[in-house]
């Protein structure tokens, strides 16, 4: 890698995770008057990509090597966007039982839905904000900068802790399974093919797919409302016979591991596809120490806090 290259430490991830953490949850409000997408794009800019930038580039670390912008084939963009789409249906199955999980706790749940437009270019900004300009940030900041921090202690380590560091920072633990899912899928994309572009593509296919989907399923749920059939999936649940519960058990369990196999077809891809990459990591596997984490804290306080309000609300 050179003598002169140097990654973030575990100190510097937790800074940085704590300080987007926090001006998120308290600088965001001041943009909510602006809409969904006005906002949610100064977010992505101001609190989400402009913190872990503006560090590489003070502390003047090589930002092309810690961030991997290495340049990535066609071939593998291309089994990317079909592992990821392959993925969603396993992460929507995790999702699900997230929602039952808080369904169960709580006695009741909220899905969250993007706004979304019905005419082209309203469309196409949508997914420029929400895919494209969310993708970027966000990686930056978490395959970029907190997973480079983390690979000193092994590059398994470090793509858990920081899918699960992504999980929390979205805010919402009706979606933290699949949200850590995605994020694990994520570094393990940026690790093999040694590029951030890998899983900036790969977030922004997920979030782009969310995204358009989201505009069929109002309306479906539209036709739904028209049709007076329950939205609560759980309360027909908890209406069904045993019977009934049983053959849906049968059916779902067949669908995950039809879609499972699928994703195992192309995630066999993409690791052939990706095996002469060579991979600069520093991994010193070293135990994680307190003194080295301690910068995680504030930012998971904050995390706390929401997910407590969350709860009693």
């Amino acid at each position: 890698m050179g003598k002169d290259f140097k990654n973030p430490s575990p100190f510097h991830a937790g800074l940085i995770y704590s300080i987007c953490v926090c001006l998120y949850f308290f600088a965001s409000r001041l943009f909510s008057n602006l809409g969904f997408y006005k906002g949610n794009l100064i977010n992505q800019f101001a609190l989400i990509l402009l913190p872990p930038v503006l560090f590489l580039v003070l502390f003047k670390f090589n930002v092309k090597k810690v961030l991997r912008l290495n340049k990535i084939k066609f071939k593998t963009l291309l089994i990317i966007f079909f592992l990821v789409a392959s993925a969603m249906p396993l992460v929507a199955v995790f999702n699900f039982l997230n929602h039952f999980l808080v369904k169960i706790i709580f006695g009741k749940y909220e899905f969250f839905q993007i706004p979304v437009e019905n005419n082209l270019p309203s469309i196409l900004i949508s997914v420029f904000i929400v895919g494209v300009m969310a993708g970027i940030c966000e990686e930056v900041l978490f395959r970029g900068v907190i997973q480079r921090g983390l690979e000193r202690y092994g590059i398994k380590k470090a793509i858990i802790i920081t899918a699960l560091l992504f999980g929390l920072m979205h805010l919402d633990f009706q979606r933290l399974f699949g949200t850590f899912l995605l994020g694990a899928l994520m570094g393990f994309i940026v690790y093999r093919t040694n590029s951030l572009y890998g899983g900036i593509f790969a977030h922004f296919t997920n979030n782009s797919i969310v995204l358009l989907l989201g505009l069929y399923s109002l309306k479906a749920e539209k036709f739904i409302e028209d049709s007076g059939v329950d939205r609560d999936i759980f309360s027909q649940f908890e209406n069904a016979s045993m019977s009934e519960l049983v053959i849906i058990l049968i059916v779902c369990l067949i669908m995950f591991m039809v879609f499972g196999a699928i994703f195992k077809v192309f995630m066999n891809l993409f690791i052939i596809n990706t095996e002469d990459i060579k991979v600069d990591i520093e991994e010193n596997k070293e135990p994680v120490r307190f003194k080295d984490i301690i910068t995680f804290i504030p930012g998971l306080l904050v995390v706390a806090l929401v997910y407590i309000i969350q709860g009693i609300s």
